[in-house]
């Protein structure tokens, strides 16, 4: 038996675990169907630029993701992130959920507290209410009815309040719409964000495209220690017993120690072949109970301009028709090679869907129309956009409603676990949700790793007594 464990895909959570079991003393081999890793969170090259497959919103509250990526990063390659405080702006004063906040860098829950106080675009009764509203739930615990949706946990709220504040954060980070949002896991994400420490809530944006974020530096610190990394290979287990893990990787069979399957939840069903999944109840609950999830499309549309104004600084939030946030992604311009072409883009913006609704129905090129109209109604003159590219992920997100089954991250079945942003249950899919859900998988494993060799050890010692 090869004494290598076998991690079965490369996107946070896949990468999150090889690393802490590679930290851990085990030797790894990460397998990953696509070219190259990162998920949903990766790198696609059009035209020159390297785009992220979708634009993310980090927090400071992504504890874990920003200490992992450092931990990878080597000094040359300088600093990865920015970060400021959260501060929510309108593109335009104009549009009807203008609101001004920002979460200032004071001692939990103090900043919130303040930035509600001193936003614009509530009234002071608004203001109060939601300040007395996030106070009652911080004294409870955070904790709510776990059948309870979002709307119902703000339905006391007043509307605007609810309607420009809380919705689209819960869009933003649930990606799923109020009405169906799970209100437990969006009150862990307030605790998180507004209720750990000052930096929490802070804004972080990479400096670099995701795929430099973490999943490049993760292959390149394996790969320096002699550690496994095969990428446009699809890895399916195919037996499991105390003698170690049959894996089919490309045609080649191999047996390991153990293996961390962190697939997405629409992928688990082909981590396993079909009789080992019949011949395990707990593996066949799994897929049963991933089956059961629905899922959420994000579409980013990046718009490219010859010219254009700035962006207010902070998180710009657009008039929802049909977009929902935007983005400044000159900094792909700025990495992208010297090219004398005078149709490359001087603006690069990132306009952000979250969630289905009826732009769904729109082809591409008619969705490009609709976002620049949106951006004209806000921003007024504008050149005709220059360059474009639409990038829909259908299933870039469970539904996160209340009461979903759900397999959590760590053991499944003999040497085989789990992990995956859809088995940390505390949040929704997230980045950190995914590098937790590794983390948690790599340390249970090779905890009882080590508490089999003790158990064996010990056994081999009292044979020996006399």
């Amino acid at each position: 038996m090869d004494d290598t464990i076998a991690v079965i895909g490369g996107g946070w959570a896949g990468c999150a675990a090889a690393v802490e079991l590679a930290r851990r003393g085990h030797r790894v081999a990460l397998f990953e169907a696509a070219p190259v890793l990162g998920g949903r969170a990766r790198r696609v090259m059009r035209d020159g630029l390297a785009l992220d497959n979708g634009q993310h919103l980090l927090l400071g509250a992504y504890a874990e993701t920003l200490a992992l990526a450092d931990l990878l990063r080597r000094p040359s390659d300088g600093p990865a992130w920015s970060a400021s405080p959260l501060a929510l702006r309108p593109l335009s004063r104009d549009q009807g959920n203008a609101l001004s906040l920002t979460a200032h860098s004071l001692p939990a829950p103090f900043g919130l507290a303040l930035g509600l106080l001193t936003a614009s675009g509530l009234s002071v009764t608004e203001r109060l209410a939601a300040l007395r509203w996030f106070a009652r739930h911080r004294r409870g615990g955070y904790r709510v009815s776990p059948s309870a949706t979002v709307s119902t946990l703000l339905q006391e709220l007043p509307r605007r309040v609810r309607a420009h504040l809380w919705d689209p954060l819960c869009l933003a980070a649930l990606n799923t719409p109020p009405a169906r949002a799970s209100a437990q896991v969006f009150a862990n994400v307030l605790q998180a964000a507004f209720d750990t420490d000052a930096a929490a809530a802070r804004v972080v944006l990479p400096r670099i495209d995701l795929a430099d974020a973490l999943p490049g530096p993760a292959t390149r610190w394996l790969t320096a220690r002699g550690h496994a990394v095969h990428t446009a290979t699809n890895a399916r287990i195919r037996g499991i017993g105390p003698e170690g893990i049959d894996i089919d990787a490309h045609g080649r069979r191999m047996r390991m120690r153990a293996a961390v399957v962190a697939v997405a939840p629409h992928q688990l069903p082909g981590a396993f072949d079909r009789t080992v999944a019949d011949a395990s109840p707990a593996i066949a609950t799994a897929l049963r109970d991933t089956a059961r999830l629905g899922y959420e499309p994000i579409t980013t549309v990046y718009l490219g301009y010859a010219a254009a104004p700035g962006l207010p600084r902070g998180l710009v939030r657009l008039d929802d028709a049909p977009g929902h946030w935007i983005f400044d992604r000159s900094d792909i311009l700025a990495r992208a090679a010297t090219v004398n072409d005078p149709g490359r883009p001087r603006v690069l913006w990132a306009v952000v869907i979250s969630a289905g609704g009826p732009h769904g129905d729109l082809g591409h090129p008619a969705l490009v129309r609709a976002i620049d109209a949106q951006l004209r109604r806000s921003i007024g003159s504008l050149p005709a956009p220059c360059w474009s590219q639409v990038i829909e992920e259908k299933r870039a997100t469970y539904a996160c409603v209340p009461g979903l089954p759900r397999l959590r991250c760590g053991h499944l079945e003999g040497r085989v676990y789990v992990a995956g942003d859809y088995t940390y249950d505390a949040f929704p899919a997230t980045l950190e949700a995914a590098v937790r859900s590794g983390l948690a998988a790599a340390r249970a494993l090779a905890d009882d790793l080590n508490r089999g060799c003790a158990a064996a050890a010990a056994a081999r010692d009292s044979t020996r007594a006399p």
